[in-house]
């Protein structure tokens, strides 16, 4: 496993091949970033090499991986699922407190998802959630209301969707068929741009399934947050290789146009991901997606002293999240979009 300081720091070196042009605005010229490797999970094997557009300051992988490497960044362990059958009180403890968490910082997103609701033109309550993972989301939205699908490219997480929640989820990418005839009053993607190729075919993929006066909710890190800035290229929000964009609001206001949507990336506190991705980026190690995906064998005792552990450090950054959020720099975008 390569060591966490295993991603370098800002230089010139240069690219293999054709010189880079930006895959959001398209822009050349492009500067040498970073190179790095899988520093979250150790999985993926090799370095990647990140640059930055010098027009809409977006960072990105050069050269883009296929599609069969994106896949292969992944491991088994990466989408959630509710553990059934914990061997101890401990950690049957540990699981409960670890799905209540999850539900109450999730449901930050579902308040997001009422406000735009109460704001739409019509009563309409269909929704998709694209890239939904395990389904926890679209649970949570459903309990207020929403008539919850889903749709992953991963099978393995349509499955535990399904299995755990009994959600319509289906397995399949945007630029699949496989919600043809359907249309949403709402279309959220939570944390997926990023990990794109082709982010503006998504974009239009929903604009196309979306109903009149319909509207997009998008969610991704801001690569120009104040806690970007601090950690550069240890920042948590890069996710190497996982992240094949990451986007600033120039960026992200630029690829809505783009796909023919009127929006704005504006800077909003996330309960669930900006005190996190603070605390993963200060003690990678201790981030539990991570340690599950690396399979530790350490004990129930071991384990939960490391769950409180990381717990007590998202705490201690939630103050500063939500500061530099108020300051109009916080470490995710998001946007409400609909088509032009």
């Amino acid at each position: 496993m390569r060591s966490e300081s295993a991603v370098t720091t800002h230089g010139t070196l240069p690219a293999p091949g054709p010189e880079p042009s930006c895959p959001i605005c398209l822009h050349g010229g492009p500067r040498f970033f970073a190179e790095g490797s899988d520093r979250l999970f150790g999985f993926a094997s090799g370095d990647f090499r990140l640059f930055r557009c010098s027009s809409c300051g977006c960072v990105f992988q050069h050269p883009m991986p296929c599609d069969s490497a994106i896949a292969s960044f992944y491991p088994e362990s990466y989408w959630w699922e509710e553990d059934r059958q914990p061997f101890t009180r401990i950690a049957h403890t540990i699981a409960v407190l670890e799905k209540n968490y999850r539900e109450f910082v999730l449901m930050d997103h579902v308040r997001f998802l009422e406000h735009c609701a109460r704001q739409a033109q019509g009563p309409g309550r269909m929704l998709l959630d694209i890239g939904c993972g395990s389904g926890a989301f679209l649970h949570l939205a459903r309990r207020r209301g929403f008539v919850a699908h889903g749709l992953d490219l991963s099978a393995q997480a349509a499955a535990i969707a399904q299995r755990q929640y009994g959600l319509d989820v289906r397995q399949g990418g945007t630029d699949s068929k496989i919600w043809e005839g359907y249309s949403f009053d709402f279309i959220t993607m939570f944390h997926v741009l990023e990990h794109l190729t082709d982010p503006r075919g998504a974009l239009v993929f929903a604009a196309e399934h979306l109903k009149p006066g319909g509207s997009l909710i998008i969610q991704v890190p801001n690569v120009s947050s104040l806690q970007a800035r601090l950690f550069g290229t240890r920042w948590y929000g890069l996710d190497v290789p996982r992240h094949i964009i990451n986007f600033t609001p120039e960026g992200l206001n630029h690829l809505l146009r783009k796909a023919g949507l009127e929006g704005k990336a504006v800077t909003r506190f996330s309960l669930r991901d900006n005190p996190a991705s603070l605390a993963s980026s200060l003690a990678p190690r201790l981030d539990p997606i991570g340690r599950k995906a690396r399979k530790p064998r350490a004990g129930a005792i071991s384990r939960a002293l490391t769950e409180i552990l990381y717990f007590a450090l998202v705490l201690t950054a939630l103050p500063f999240a939500w500061l530099e959020s108020a300051l109009g720099f916080g470490g995710t975008l998001w946007a409400q979009a609909r088509p032009a």
